[in-house]
C-alpha cells in the first residue's frame, strides 16, 4: 500500500526486496535533516523561520488527513515524532518512518501492542491499546508546539495546565525568532490554537485531521 501513496508530504516508497538474506526499502532521498535536529541546532533553527515553520504545519496536517480519509483502509502513522519528519534543502517537510503505522479495518477491532515515541503518544494508550487516528491527532499537536517553541514541551499535560487563560504567544514562542507581526502572527496564534485542540486528553473531543487542515489551513 505504501507503494502506492503518492503525496508531496510522505517519503515515497518506490520499492522493497524481502529475502531470507537480505531486506531493504528503497525510498525518495530527502537531502536535508529531520526536525529534531534542525530545532536543536541554533544556526539552523533561526534560518527555519515562522513561514517556514507555519508550512510545516500546514504539510504535516495535509499529509496526516491523505493517510487517514484519502487512503483505503486508511493509515495509522503512530509515531508521528519531530524525528520521523525529514526537511529537504528548503525546509520543505516529509512525514517519513511507517515502521509502526496500522491499516485501520473496519471489521476488526484495531487492538495492539504500544507502539510509538515516549512524549508522543495519545494518553488514551494508559487505559486502553486501540488504535484510532485521533493517535496522529494527538501526536501532531504536540510536534505543532514542539515546533513554535523550538523545543519539546516536556510532560505535555503538565505544560497544558502551567498556561492561563490569558497567557501571551510570546510566552511560549521560540526566543531564537524575532517575534511574528501582522499576517504572520495571525497564522501563529492559529497554530498555538490547532495544537491545543489536537491535544485534548480526551479522543472524542479531538477533531480529525481532515477537520483540523480544513479549519485552520484552507
Amino acid at each position: 500500500m505504501l507503494t502506492k501513496i503518492r503525496q508531496r508530504s510522505i517519503v515515497k516508497l518506490y520499492a522493497y526486496c524481502s529475502h531470507p538474506r537480505y531486506r531493504f526499502l528503497v525510498c525518495q532521498f530527502i537531502e536535508g535533516a529531520n526536525l529534531a535536529s534542525i530545532l536543536s541546532n541554533d544556526e539552523r533553527a533561526i534560518h527555519f523561520h515562522w513561514q517556514r515553520r507555519i508550512s510545516l504545519i500546514r504539510d504535516v496536517a495535509q499529509a496526516l488527513s491523505y493517510l487517514h480519509n484519502d487512503v483505503h483502509p486508511p493509515i495509522v502513522h503512530r509515531d508521528i515524532t519531530s524525528r520521523n519528519i525529514l526537511l529537504d534543502a528548503n525546509y520543505k517537510a516529509f512525514v517519513s518512518d511507517f515502521g509502526v503505522a496500522r491499516m485501520l479495518k473496519p471489521d476488526s477491532s484495531n487492538w495492539t501492542a504500544l507502539a510509538g515515541t515516549y512524549g508522543y503518544i495519545a494518553p488514551e494508550f494508559s487505559y486502553t491499546s486501540v488504535v484510532t487516528d485521533k493517535c496522529d491527532v494527538y501526536s501532531f499537536g504536540v510536534v505543532a508546539f514542539e515546533v513554535l517553541m523550538g523545543k519539546h514541551p516536556g510532560d505535555v499535560q503538565n505544560f497544558l495546565s502551567s498556561l492561563n487563560d490569558q497567557f501571551l504567544p510570546k510566552e511560549i514562542l521560540d526566543k531564537r525568532l524575532q517575534r511574528p507581526k501582522n499576517e504572520e502572527a495571525k497564522d501563529v496564534r492559529r497554530c498555538i490554537s490547532l495544537a491545543f485542540v489536537g491535544l485534548h486528553p480526551s479522543p472524542k473531543e479531538r477533531p480529525t485531521m481532515l477537520k483540523i487542515y480544513r479549519d485552520f489551513f484552507i
